[in-house]
Parts: structure tokens; sequence; C-alpha cells
């Protein structure tokens, strides 16, 4: 009753403001990141976690059979401390199993084992970089309030208002639910933290991290303060794709700034997010909802041994940094690169062959690889290629074309043709510097040849020139150039061409 009241008062100061500029208000964001553990077997079951057909999955004490009971996975533990120590929390002496109440058809039980008061870790930090395309990386620390372990709940699919289905497989499976402060001051911020900490997981082999098989699902917690008179939250649950998580708290701000400016109340309630990513209530949440935690009385404590926390400090310093780290800190890419590369198998994998060949990594540098992968995909969606190519022997032709291209001795049109070339069939051979020595491709750049060249293509299309010259015709100076460009074989630089027939033609 006390937090209702509160938050009754704070929405009243809130709507007493009546309208005013949105700058005033700004928002507050907690997560809630439900993180499915890649156990072989269920967090209190011998059941196994791999993927079947709806109700292949599930053990006796899945169903809440009664007689019997629970026993700990020792695996899931062991991935929850390797959480906590990536995570920089304080891992206590002990912690504890509760039970938490509630009637749900995905919950046989009618109620949750987790952990209330004492879970396995608390107090924690996470870094992580916020970047977007137009925004200047800022690096931010996000306080954990806890890591608990606990026990998922069966999936539901809903026919229609008047009939569901319950697929209990995921009944049982280990979950760590990482709670956050409400520090997160944009939906922006809440994405970069979920896109950081699943590949953090993935790579240190936690969770499988695939959003869309509801591996990690985010909870957000949003309100808007004004003049630091703190607002009524609103907590959108379930949601499980980064677009989503973004949009659906944007959506919700939005819903949220509508409402105070003029001069309502926001419900404190519980919503969930449509696949436009809008949110739509779920249930009102005007009174706490009384859970009835009570200690599990058929688990004993969890006492944390010494080393078993030094175990998983050892497997986090062997497994070294994630690729997106790596990446950033090693190679020198941008963080949004960094991130962006890394959440592609196949173009990690790309930029590793990439960087692996022994003349590149001295020479090249992030900004000049992304720049050309960037005109290769352009390449190959023209020809509806598998973008980008998985050859070793593709890599070593990309990296001596950026590096012939920097050195002056190709021009960029014929780079292009050859990464179209190169990318177009596995029957090639002849690597770049033998395929260039044979067709006479080096870029010409001896002023005399230059004007040679563009003399010869004038007198050979005289009639065009004339209208060049005469006119000053941009469209018919452009044809020329392309035309000049082609009979050199794209060996002489558009900018060389373009210098020398202004010299020519006379302007």
């Amino acid at each position: 009753m006390i937090l209702t009241r509160r938050l009754k008062s704070a929405s009243a100061a809130l709507a007493k403001a009546g309208r005013t500029e949105k700058s005033r208000y700004k928002p507050v964001i907690g997560l809630e990141v439900h993180i499915q553990l890649n156990t072989a077997t269920k967090l209190f079951s011998r059941a196994s976690t791999s993927e079947a057909s709806p109700n292949r999955r599930v053990s006796p004490l899945d169903m809440a059979t009664p007689g019997t009971l629970p026993h700990l996975n020792r695996q899931s533990v062991h991935r929850a401390l390797k959480m906590a120590r990536l995570m920089r929390c304080t891992i206590p002496e002990w912690s504890r199993f509760d039970r938490k109440h509630y009637f749900y058809a995905d919950m046989p039980a009618g109620y949750q084992i987790t952990q209330n008061e004492r879970p396995i870790a608390k107090c924690g930090k996470f870094g992580f970089y916020v970047f977007d395309e137009h925004l200047e990386p800022y690096w931010k620390e996000v306080d954990i309030i806890q890591l608990q372990l606990e026990q998922d709940s069966g999936k539901t699919i809903h026919l229609d208002p008047h009939r569901s289905l319950v697929d209990y497989n995921r009944a049982g499976c280990a979950l760590v639910e990482v709670v956050t402060t409400p520090c997160f001051q944009t939906s922006l911020e809440a994405i970069r933290f979920v896109q950081h900490l699943r590949l953090l997981l993935i790579h240190h082999n936690i969770c499988d991290g695939e959003l869309h098989k509801g591996h990690m699902r985010v909870d957000a917690n949003v309100s808007l303060s004004f003049d630091d008179v703190g607002g009524v939250r609103t907590e959108i649950k379930n949601m499980n794709s980064i677009r989503t998580i973004h949009t659906a708290i944007n959506y919700e701000i939005e819903r949220q700034f509508e409402i105070l400016s003029a001069g309502g109340t926001v419900a404190n309630e519980t919503r969930a997010a449509d696949a436009d990513g809008r949110t739509i209530e779920m249930r009102d949440k005007e009174e706490e909802t009384d859970y009835r935690f009570m200690v599990e009385p058929n688990l004993p404590k969890l006492f944390v041994k010494k080393q078993w926390v030094e175990q998983a400090a050892l497997e986090i310093s062997r497994a070294g940094k994630a690729k997106f780290e790596e990446l950033r800190d090693s190679a020198g890419f941008d963080p949004r690169s960094a991130v962006h590369i890394a959440e592609d198998p196949c173009l990690s994998a790309f930029i590793d062959r990439c960087l692996s060949h022994e003349m590149q990594r001295p020479l090249l540098n992030p900004s000049e690889i992304l720049f050309w992968m960037r005109e290769l995909k352009t390449v190959m969606q023209r020809s509806k290629a598998t973008y980008p190519p998985q050859s070793d022997f593709f890599a070593r032709q990309f990296v001596q074309l950026v590096l012939f291209f920097r050195e002056q001795r190709l021009t960029r049109l014929r780079v292009l043709d050859l990464l179209r070339y190169y990318s177009s069939s596995e029957e090639v051979v002849d690597d770049v510097t033998t395929f260039c020595d044979q067709n006479q491709f080096w870029r010409i750049t001896d002023p005399e040849e230059i004007e040679k060249a563009v003399r010869n293509s004038i007198a050979k299309n005289s009639k065009l020139a004339g209208k060049v010259k005469g006119a000053a015709n941009m469209k018919s100076f452009n044809r020329l150039r392309n035309l000049i460009v082609e009979d050199t074989q794209k060996c002489v630089e558009l900018e060389d061409v373009q210098k020398e027939m202004r010299k020519c033609l006379g302007f």
C-alpha cells in the first residue's frame, strides 16, 4: 500500500505539470534479462534441454508430479558463477532457493523455484559502448543489482481469445535473471547492453544467445521523471528481439509523454509488445503482487566453494576476449563495426581470414577493410552471389587488391571489376598480381601516357567531343569520360581523365 501511495503521488505531480516541453521529461529505464543457460539438462531434473517436438522433453518433476524432488544441476551453478565473474559481481558464501507462488497454466506446480533474498551473485558492474550510425561511441557502466538462478516456465501459444496450448519442453530449464538498476536513459543504451551481453555469453559458452528461440528474454521497466520527480513505472514483458526492445521502449516513452503532457495519469501496469513494437495492456499492477515467497523446503542452502569460483575465473581467462572485443581492442575496429561483424558468423570468419595473412596486419587499417567490404557487398548484390565469399583464396586476393589500391597500382574501377571477377567464380586460380600482369591492368600514372590516351579517344569520338567543347555539356562530358576510361581498360583514374579532358578541350 505504501508503494501504491508513492506511485500515485509521483503520478499526480507529473499530471499537475500539465503540457510542457518534452526536454523536461527524463526516461528512466531498468532491465530484467532472463538468460537460458545452455546446460544439457534442466535446473532441477534430468530432462534434456535439446530441441524436440512439443512436450517431448518433460520429466515428472517438470509437471509437478507428487512425490518428485528437485536435484540441483551443478552445470547451471558453474555457468551462473562464470556470469557473475564476467559482470564483476560479489559472490556470497551461500545462497538459497525460494518458492514464488503464482497460478498460471505454464507453471504446473503453482510456484516457481527462484532466488529472492539470497541470490547467487549481487552488486555487479557491466561496461559497454553505446553507439549508433551518427553518434560518437561512449562508454557506459551499468550497476547490476543481482543475478538469480531460477527455473523457466513452459511456453504458452495463444490460438485465439478462448484457446491456448502449452509446450512444457522449456519448463524447468535453467535461467539466470540479470536485474539492473534503472540507469538507462534511452532505448539505444538498453539494446547495446543486451547486444554486448549476448555476445559475451555466447563466447564463454554460457548461453546460445538465439533471441528468437527465447534463449534471452527481456523485461523493461519504463517511467518518465519530471524535474527529478519520479514517475509511475510500466513494465514491458517478454521481449525477444533487439528490434522489439528498441521499438517498444521508444513507443512506451512516447505513450507516457502524451498522457502526462495532457494532464493524465500513467497507470502502474504490465504491458506486452505486439509484432510492430507497440505496447499493449496485459494487466494492471495498482497493488503490489503478493507472491507469498517462502524458503524452498526441498533444497538445502547452496554453499559456494572457493575452487568453484576459481575454476569459473580460469575458464573465462582461457577463453580470452570475445570476438567483438578482439576486433575493437586489438584490430582497431570502431565499436559499432566490431559488434556488427561479431554478430554475423560469416562476416566474422571472412575478417579472420583477411587478418590472418602476414602481409595485411602491418599494412591495412580497419577503415580500408570496411570501405572495400561495402564496395564488395554492392558488387555481389548485383550479381546475387553469397556475401562474403568464404574461400581463403578470395580473402587473400581481397587483401592484395586493397593494398594495390592504396599503393596506387590499381584504379578504383579496376579493383571493383577484379572483386566482381574473383567473387563470381570458384574456378579462378591466378592470383591478382599474375592476372594483372597478364592483362596489363596496372594503373597508368605517366602524364604523357594519359594525355595520349585522352587525345586518341577524343579524336575517335570527335562528334561527342564537339558537343562537350561547344556547350560545356556535362552529360556529354561524362559520356565521353566514360568512353575514355573504357578505352584505357579502366587503368586511368577518373580524376586523372577529367583533368586531362579539361586541358584538351579547353575548359
